[in-house]
């Protein structure tokens, strides 16, 4: 009687740290339709040239106060006369609910759905820009202070606790009324006042604080660890422990930090083309839609509730991905629930 064969070898080796993460996310309900909430805003934002084309049919961008649309077979006139008893002003059409201005016109007669597409653009892309900036930035600081120590991380903290004791939205409106009228000059190059890398230069710095205070704590811990301690005592160069020990042992910081920081550059980006020392003309963000919904609020609130519903939407699916991404990432949190 011959023998079975032996059953090959099983790879018994176990997951490794951001496998086990991902797979604790996947059973993270909230995280996941958050993340498909956003992902949903972001494409519908990519798409605006198409829905204006094909759906709406008009041009976001240029006043049409004398047009007319088709609405139930019959045409109607996009701007009308106001509902009081003298009929005296005119008011842009309300929402149609179909292709052509479905959420209505504005003061200037342009479509609201396909204006909040385009702002959503500009609105999410400097939001992201401005977190992975800010992240790098926060990155350089938080690793440089918390590793190097000493009078390194002396000036880097009061620099920090400087920035820090100023209100943000402060911050970024002293620095955007500063560069809002020439743009920002930094020695030969020049960023114009309508271009978008000035919103998220400008946003990207008044977070690093925020962002370089807890990468600062996480480096210290971390350069304390025994295998940096083993490290140095072999003779290890710093920038290799700092790029191969330190900066991967961060990563998940990062991660965890960047939706956060991604929600509070949405808010900062509404407020500042709020006041018009933001995006500027002839752009669109969403905040300077609801800027010009500011004087429809009675007549045509939905100008100004659209890309206000929008940002809520953005804010919430942001703030409930990161919290799904720190219970993924922590070590210890993970250990316990699978115990």
């Amino acid at each position: 009687m011959t023998d079975p064969a032996p059953s090959p070898v099983q790879d018994t080796k176990p997951p490794g740290p951001w496998r086990m993460a991902l797979r604790s996310l996947s059973h993270n309900r909230s995280a996941l339709f958050s993340f498909a909430v956003l992902v949903f805003l972001a494409v519908a934002s990519v798409l605006a040239p198409y829905y204006a084309r094909y759906v709406a049919h008009t041009d976001p961008f240029i006043s049409n106060v004398a047009g007319s649309i088709m609405v139930g077979g019959q045409e109607v006139d996009i701007m009308q006369p106001n509902d009081n008893p003298l009929h005296l002003g005119l008011s842009p059409i309300g929402p149609t609910w179909h292709g052509s201005y479905m959420l209505g016109a504005d003061s200037q007669g342009r479509d609201v759905a396909a204006r909040l597409l385009y702002g959503g653009r500009n609105s999410l892309l400097i939001s992201f820009c401005s977190a992975v900036l800010c992240l790098i930035m926060a990155a350089a600081v938080g690793i440089a202070a918390g590793f190097c120590g000493g009078f390194v991380d002396t000036i880097l903290s009061r620099m920090m606790d400087i920035m820090w004791s100023v209100p943000v939205y402060l911050f970024a409106i002293s620095l955007s009324i500063v560069t809002v009228s020439d743009g920002l000059h930094l020695g030969p190059f020049v960023i114009e006042s309508d271009n978008l890398l000035l919103p998220i230069c400008i946003i990207a710095l008044v977070y690093i604080p925020y962002a370089a205070r807890p990468i600062r704590g996480r480096v210290m811990a971390l350069r304390e660890a025994e295998f940096v301690m083993a490290a140095r005592c072999l003779g290890v160069p710093r920038w290799r422990i700092v790029l191969q020990d330190i900066l991967p042992n961060v990563t998940s910081t990062l991660v965890v930090l960047g939706p956060l920081i991604m929600a509070m550059s949405l808010l900062a980006e509404s407020a500042l083309s709020f006041l018009s020392i933001g995006v500027q003309a002839p752009a669109a963000s969403w905040g300077t839609l609801i800027q010009d919904g500011e004087g429809l609020i009675y007549t045509r609130p939905m100008v100004a509730i659209a890309p206000g519903l929008a940002i809520i939407a953005v804010v919430l699916a942001l703030n409930i991905l990161g919290d799904g991404l720190r219970d993924a990432l922590d070590v210890r949190d993970a250990s316990h629930r699978e115990q």
